[in-house]
């Protein structure tokens, strides 16, 4: 992509003011030039960093999200773009514990269905893939087809991902706590929940003290890598000095300044974020891919 013209539609899609025809317009030149575009790496991203940066400016918007969205992961020859531009959204709502409503509005019926069972067969972060479809139930009140694929999607997510369900269907802050098709999914959810919470627990089949401490030592070697990787391709790596502490609640650094050396204390805290898996990836991975492969299609599973 040409860096002037690649500047001139990260702007235009970033600007605060919004106009349909103009942003459709945006959407296909972009489109059109992620095409002739290579992806950087087995990952299928784009490195150039003027798509990167419009893909940013379109997650942010919530008029230009959708409409992109389903414009690019139901045309087979912009998926790839859709992708990328899927992958900023789970970034960005990967740890909201609500439901992230979306206006369909002015996203076609048919387009709207496929990409809520595109996104669960990509397994989009959570409060994204049920946002969609609690979205759609409720932008498309009138359409028994609508209704028929919000349920059988609503009931994936149970199915597959009941922990988090449960969480970002009951969370306050949602806007669909009055919408019936979430009301139901959540008492399904939690019925399910109850049920497996009664089920007897088995101690033969939990891991040993060798293979718990196996276990913990492969993720934090994991953990360890993944930090590696993320410090070697932070752009902060070069600005900022990096300090490191051990075991330290409330570490004491020296700070400079132009009255001389002083010391600051930074009180620490633990954060951790964990990502639900879909239940199918622990119990049977080939058939959750194939009823994934399903969704894709827009074939009932």
């Amino acid at each position: 992509m040409r860096d002037a013209e690649g500047l001139d539609i990260y702007l235009q899609l970033a600007a605060h003011d919004r106009d349909y025809d103009r942003d459709v317009l945006l959407l296909a030149r972009l489109s059109q030039l992620a095409r002739e575009t290579e992806p950087n790496g087995e990952s299928g991203q784009y490195g150039t960093i003027d798509i990167d940066n419009s893909l940013h400016a379109i997650v942010q918007s919530p008029l230009l999200f959708p409409t992109a969205l389903s414009r690019w992961l139901t045309t087979d020859a912009d998926v790839r773009l859709g992708k990328a531009l899927l992958n900023h959204a789970n970034i960005t709502h990967l740890d909201q514990h609500f439901p992230q409503p979306y206006d369909l509005t002015r996203v076609p019926e048919d387009d709207a269905i496929t990409t809520a069972r595109r996104l669960c067969a990509l397994t989009a972060a959570p409060s994204v893939s049920l946002g969609w479809t609690l979205s759609m139930a409720r932008d498309f009140p009138d359409s028994t087809e609508v209704r028929n694929r919000a349920i059988e999607l609503l009931n994936y997510h149970v199915e597959q991902l009941l922990v988090s369900t449960v969480e970002l269907l009951a969370a306050e802050e949602s806007s669909f706590l009055d919408l019936d098709v979430s009301t139901e999914a959540l008492r399904k959810a939690r019925d399910m929940q109850r049920v497996l919470d009664d089920l007897p627990r088995l101690r033969e089949l939990e891991m040993t003290a060798d293979m718990r401490l196996l276990h913990s030592s492969l993720k934090r070697s994991e953990h360890r890598e993944i930090h590696r990787r993320a410090e070697e391709s932070s752009a902060f790596r070069g600005l900022l000095h990096e300090v490191r502490l051990k075991y330290a609640t409330r570490p004491v650094i020296e700070v400079r300044n132009e009255f001389g050396t002083e010391e600051m204390a930074l009180p620490m805290s633990s954060h951790e974020l964990r990502v639900e898996l879909p239940l199918s990836e622990l119990t049977d991975p080939v058939l959750g891919l194939v009823r994934r492969n399903q969704l894709w299609r827009s074939t009932s599973p």
